[in-house]
């Protein structure tokens, strides 16, 4: 390269590698421009990414939270621990209640007479018959294979696992007694194990006992009698499943109760990653003489967009009711400030709850789901629920999607989300940059060779002037 080959400057008294230096450094401007708009790019396609980020996160709390089974929380206190528990789904299950567990559910359970060894063949041969869900078994084992340890692994490999077994030493260690216990995989009395036998040449292994029969749990809830073939009762009170633990000598009672603390906690977590989303915005989009903008996404449309789309949801149609005390923000104790972030106020919060959850919750929720019609992927109906309720975060999301994601267009290709989108194009532009870039570095390596030539050029020819003079000096001394 050019910069190898060194020129002194002895003969001119010119420094030329500093004069090559500063016009290498003029001419290579261009090429700092360009390096600094690709930084620039760079630095907007890593806030881009973090902004996806926080976005996604909204999105996704809201699509948690966007029906009342994930949103209203609801505690249970019941007056005797260890009858049941319970698991709060949301929805309508507010009031008091009175339980009795009649019976709890039980599965089919058999026992064998006992062996020396589950590991010995313990007859001839083994043969078991039984039916189970509508299915009709047979398991013979033969010479070697007839052990009790083969014959449990047959029965539930025959079954796929619908029926149970376990080998149990109930002896000791100096004279051990193996058992094989048979048991069916469901409780209730549709999942019997029926007409179960074993046989062997010589009676060598029988059925000694059923310990449990299939029967289905009966309980007596507010004094109606209900009955299932678990011990879960999953749609019995809607928004709340129990699981019955223990048989009750006397009704127990219980009661089911907004969880405010736990409600507000969710819609905490919420308004976290909305003002996550709009303190992103607002420290790009700051200005001030001092410091010029906030940052390098100042007044990008990708941010009006979005901040448009989050706070249209909160205004859509079939949200926001101007009849209702409950038909809005501020209305439910949320504040919106100037600057637009969302501030909880516990305590107003806590007082709507209590006067009604339901309507409380119908702003937030979409109770009757969601509903396009069947329109089209790539049209705007696609994301519009036709259903007459809505609720904001089902808003929330929808509007979102089809903000950010990538969709079909009515000819079949797909065109990318607005983030995607501006980022491709960034990234476009760095290669854009780079190219240019390149064949500056080229140029600017060929004006930096020609440089050298000349200033090499320009030293031997004042040399020679030199010599000259020096010559005619002395044939005239």
């Amino acid at each position: 390269m050019a910069g190898q080959i060194q020129i002194g400057g002895l003969a001119s008294g010119l420094d030329t590698a500093a004069i090559i230096q500063a016009l290498v450094g003029a001419e290579s401007i261009p090429i700092q421009q360009l390096e600094a708009r690709k930084s620039e790019q760079q630095t907007k396609i890593n806030l881009l990414s973090t902004f996806e980020g926080l976005i996604d996160t909204l999105r996704d709390k809201a699509n948690d939270f966007k029906e009342t089974i994930g949103f209203v929380a609801n505690s249970v206190s019941i007056a005797d621990e260890g009858v049941a528990s319970f698991t709060s789904t949301g929805g309508t299950a507010l009031g008091s209640y009175s339980l009795n567990v009649l019976e709890l559910a039980a599965a089919d359970r058999f026992v064998t007479t006992g062996v020396d060894s589950d590991i010995v063949p313990i007859d001839e041969s083994i043969s078991a018959n039984f039916s189970y869900g509508g299915e009709e078994y047979e398991v013979t084992l033969t010479g070697d294979d007839a052990t009790l340890a083969n014959l449990a692994t047959e029965i539930e490999e025959a079954t796929g696992g619908e029926v149970q077994t376990n080998v149990i030493n109930v002896g000791t260690s100096n004279s051990p007694n193996y058992k094989l216990v048979v048991e069916g995989s469901s409780t209730g009395a549709d999942n019997a194990i029926q007409n179960f036998e074993l046989s062997t040449p010589n009676d060598s292994l029988a059925i000694e006992e059923q310990l449990s029969i299939a029967s289905n749990a009966l309980i007596e809830l507010n004094g109606l009698t209900i009955e299932r073939d678990s011990n879960e009762f999953t749609d019995v009170i809607d928004g709340l499943s129990f699981t019955v633990e223990t048989v009750t000598t006397e009704p127990v009672d219980f009661s089911v109760s907004v969880d405010e603390e736990g409600t507000i906690d969710q819609l905490k977590e919420f308004t976290s990653a909305y003002n996550a989303v709009i303190g992103f915005i607002n420290s790009q989009n700051e200005y001030s003489e001092e410091g010029g903008a906030g940052g390098a996404l100042f007044g990008d449309s990708i941010l009006r967009s979005v901040q448009s789309t989050i706070s249209g949801s909160f205004s859509a149609p079939g949200v926001v009711d101007s009849t209702s005390s409950f038909g809005s923000l501020g209305l439910l104790g949320i504040d919106l400030g100037i600057d637009g972030l969302l501030t909880v106020n516990d305590t107003e919060v806590k007082e709507k709850l209590l006067e009604d959850p339901d309507a409380f919750a119908d702003f937030f929720v979409d109770n009757d789901g969601f509903d396009n019609n069947g329109a089209d992927n790539g049209t705007s109906g696609f994301y519009t629920d036709t259903t007459i309720d809505t609720g904001v975060f089902s808003q929330l999301v929808s509007r979102l999607d089809q903000l950010l994601d990538d969709q079909e267009d009515s000819s079949g290709d797909t065109l990318q989300g607005l983030i995607d989108s501006r980022q491709e194009s960034l990234k476009t532009g760095i290669e854009t940059f780079d190219d240019r870039i390149l064949r500056l570095e080229s140029r600017l390596e060929s004006f930096e060779q020609a440089l050298v030539l000349q200033f090499a050029a320009l030293e031997q020819l004042v040399g020679n002037l030199n010599s000259q003079a020096g010559a005619l000096a002395a044939f005239n001394a």
